[in-house]
């Protein structure tokens, strides 16, 4: 086979490629285009031959596009970039281009440059980004809803059971968990209506939250009932804690309409000190006993022992 017979089945296998191609020679002047090139920029390989690139598309990166030819005919290194292109309708199209170097018998050197159209799978790729984000923030969402009691925002009992864990099983380390309860909390819902009840857990909450270092845990676990738990925290730390939470909500009020209301709160008070193993069926067990004492004497205190 001859070397013209070659060469047309060679331009003829480049002219049905689907994807744009190009070649230049060694002072960067284009020597030839297929079909899917003069379509993708609207040019004809006429005007495009033995021109530059600056003369043909002067919003391209011109400068770095011919720093990387260079470097290409000078080094042989194949080299593969990505480039925002516009389309012969004025669109853009993301695009990835490969080139390499040839070499003739002659020794003439030329670049050689497929071009692919990734205008498509960047935007699925972009469409699928945003997908798997939205459902992360719903994973989070859901996570939330399922760990959050939806009335107050502090945490639930299963949040509480989970992530106390950790730091009863550390032996090394004091835990306090205080047991609250809102005093005459069914006469308040009984004499004022259940939305002054509501908004009473509310503001007691928020009571809390003001008080609560962010690794605190805080969670409602009842009608009425609230935890706190403190970690690396000693039986003085939840005594002065617990009593500056009461004295808070003693010299508080609830308003509604015309409505002016003041409450109280109970305290019973369990530790696991440095050195114990315990569980938080076993602490709320203990704490729940000291509440219960609270409450026998007259409520709006603090007990810490049975």
């Amino acid at each position: 086979m001859d070397t013209v017979i070659r060469l047309n089945i060679a331009t003829d296998l480049l002219e049905i490629l689907p994807n744009p191609v190009l070649v230049k020679n060694d002072s960067l002047e284009y020597i030839f285009v297929n079909r899917a090139f003069e379509t993708l920029f609207g040019v004809s390989r006429k005007d495009v031959k033995g021109r530059l690139d600056a003369e043909l598309f002067p919003d391209r990166q011109v400068a770095q596009c011919n720093g990387g030819d260079l470097t290409v005919l000078e080094t042989g290194i194949i080299n593969e970039s990505a480039e925002t292109v516009i389309d012969s309708a004025g669109a853009q199209r993301e695009t990835i281009t490969r080139k390499s170097r040839l070499e003739t018998v002659d020794g003439s050197v030329y670049l050689v440059g497929i071009m692919h159209d990734i205008t498509e799978v960047s935007a699925a790729n972009e469409a699928l980004k945003k997908s798997q984000a939205k459902l992360e923030e719903q994973a989070v969402a859901l996570r939330k809803l399922a760990t959050t009691d939806s009335m107050t925002g502090c945490k639930n009992r299963l949040a509480l059971i989970n992530e106390s864990k950790d730091w009863l099983d550390n032996v090394f380390s004091p835990v306090s968990l205080l047991l609250i309860d809102l005093d005459n909390f069914k006469k308040i819902n009984d004499t004022y209506g259940h939305d002054l009840g509501d908004l009473t857990l509310v503001d007691f909450a928020n009571h809390v939250s003001q008080l609560l270092q962010p690794q605190d845990l805080f969670a409602r676990i009842g009608g009425e009932e609230f935890v706190v738990m403190l970690n690396d925290s000693d039986a003085e730390d939840a005594f002065e804690l617990a009593e500056r939470l009461r004295k808070m909500i003693e010299g508080s009020e609830v308003k509604q309409n015309d409505i002016c209301l003041n409450y109280t709160i109970s305290t019973g008070v369990s530790v696991k000190e440095s050195g114990q193993s315990t569980t938080i069926a076993a602490m709320l067990t203990e704490a729940d006993k000291r509440l219960y004492k609270a409450k026998k004497n007259g409520r709006n205190t603090v007990v810490m022992a049975a």
